[in-house]
């Protein structure tokens, strides 16, 4: 089994055989270098996780502009969301009212704008008016700056623009990475922030899925490690630091997740993020949210880890740490950052903690203490993201949509002939086997091996269409997932 991930700081490789293989490089050094040193890459499935989206709106969410162009239609107001466009897909997918390309055109000269969300109120039940407007918006943006609001799925019209809107920052990172990691790794999948696995053309698409992607394999990777089943696991990395609560052996999880102070669609493991870590600057007397690379590693500002080295420890040049030219008062800084993260715990009631994350020998005896709760460092606690992403098994989120009266059925944005007779009206246990025997059928493409039986529905509802005094077919909504977790495996480390 192999896992990878690619972090803001380094890019961890985990191969899981015999024994557990940990390969650690430099971000900057790129996926070459690994598909050397590890042939597997080009022929076993590899599961990747990574903490770039989640560091990248924590960083740049301000400063990427979003033109964010909306179709609401008639009904309430959605004009403090953003542009307002003429145009409307009724509740049953019908177009109503047609864009108007001249106003479009109009709205894209408005200068100052990174990337574009469009979301159209109904485009889960057709997409047509988003692709239009996106074919007037490709005349000014490339389509790695273009997100659409119907690839996120869901009818929470605000919570989908809020997604798409974030969709619309991150894709062109999420693309540009997928493309570099093709290039090497052919057969690979992305673990996303519940903790599914996802195919690379579906998260490019909704690039959001992959927000809290490290923390669920953080999650995993402590989970197989130790085996303990109820703790908070800290995982320190050099942008930011996450507490994610394990109970009975998985992470929480949390529906609509708030990002930046705005509801999204997300399902996500459950995770408290703050955003200081190994990287983070210490100015004046406190920690920053500055990130430089630390003077250990070749840097030029003072971080978290050059404190570490003054107070004794020997982390990479601990030398050029305690012999920084500037006088800087670490103790303050660190406690500061050790208080943080210790009254999050309490608020979490944490008992037990587990360590990850390459300072996390260095740091969390002094959390433990403070924070008077036990602590567990496994022995890869370096490498816990990327075993988490080996050991993660085939698990998918499914949104499926079944319209009988014109026969066809959606699957998490593909549109398909329905599972059952046109006109009909199939019963739910009926609606919710096709969904379930859809998911199964999509997970066994996927190189789901063991039986799947942990299915589990997230979401069910259906109405009648009657037109002229007679029923003419059905509507039905059908959200499920195979519940994220760990693989099977027989080797203990």
């Amino acid at each position: 089994m192999i896992g990878i991930n690619i972090g803001g700081v380094n890019i961890v490789c985990a191969i899981l055989g015999e024994e557990i293989r940990i390969i650690k490089k430099p971000s900057e050094v790129g996926f070459e270098t690994f598909a050397k040193e590890i042939p597997e890459l080009g022929k076993d499935k590899t599961v990747v996780s990574t903490s770039l989206p989640l560091n990248h709106i924590l960083m740049k969410y301000e400063k990427l502009k979003t033109l964010v162009l909306l179709i609401p239609g008639p009904g309430l107001n959605y004009s403090n969301y953003g542009h307002i466009l003429k145009g409307y897909v009724n509740h049953r997918g019908d177009v109503v009212e047609k864009i108007d390309e001249e106003e479009i055109r109009r709205i894209l000269e408005n200068p100052g704008y990174s990337n574009v969300a469009i979301a159209s109120k109904f485009s889960v039940r057709n997409p047509i008016l988003e692709e239009e407007v996106k074919k007037i918006v490709l005349e000014k943006f490339d389509e790695k700056k273009i997100a659409l609001s119907h690839h996120v799925g869901g009818l929470n019209y605000p919570a989908r623009i809020n997604t798409t809107v974030i969709n619309a920052k991150l894709k062109e990172m999420i693309w540009n990475l997928t493309d570099e990691l093709k290039k090497y790794i052919p057969n690979f999948y992305y673990l996303i922030g519940d903790g599914s696995i996802s195919t690379p053309d579906m998260v490019v698409e909704n690039p959001s899925l992959l927000y809290n992607s490290s923390p669920a394999a953080s999650a995993f990777g402590a989970i197989f490690l130790t085996g303990i089943k109820d703790a908070v696991v800290i995982d320190i990395g050099g942008y930011s630091t996450n507490l994610i609560p394990i109970e009975n052996g998985k992470p929480r999880f949390v529906n609509y997740l708030d990002i930046m102070g705005k509801r999204t669609l997300l399902r996500s493991v459950e995770t408290v993020t703050i955003p200081f870590g190994g990287n983070s600057v210490i100015c004046e007397g406190r920690i920053t949210e500055e990130l430089c690379k630390p003077i250990a590693f070749g840097g030029e500002k003072f971080t978290l880890t050059d404190a570490m080295n003054c107070m004794g420890q020997e982390i990479g040049d601990f030398r050029a740490s305690r012999n920084f030219k500037e006088k800087v008062d670490y103790d303050i800084a660190f406690q500061q950052f050790i208080s943080l993260i210790a009254a999050n715990l309490i608020d979490l009631n944490a008992e037990k903690i587990i360590g990850t994350g390459y300072l996390s020998p260095y740091i969390i005896p002094e959390i433990a203490r403070k924070a008077k709760a036990s602590y567990v460092i496994p022995k890869f606690y370096d490498g816990v993201r990327a075993i988490g992403s080996a050991v993660s098994r085939i698990s998918l989120t499914l949104h499926a949509r079944f319209d009988t009266e014109k026969g066809i059925a959606i699957y998490n944005g593909v549109f398909e002939k329905v599972p059952f007779r046109v006109g009909s009206i199939p019963k739910d246990e009926e609606i919710i086997e096709a969904a379930r025997s859809k998911m199964i059928e999509i997970a066994k493409k996927m190189g789901a091996e063991e039986e799947i039986e942990d299915i589990k529905i997230l979401d069910s509802y259906s109405f009648t269409i009657v037109k002229g005094g007679m029923k003419r077919g059905l509507i039905a909504d059908v959200t499920m997932q195979i519940e994220p977790g760990i693989k099977p495996w027989k080797k203990k480390y």
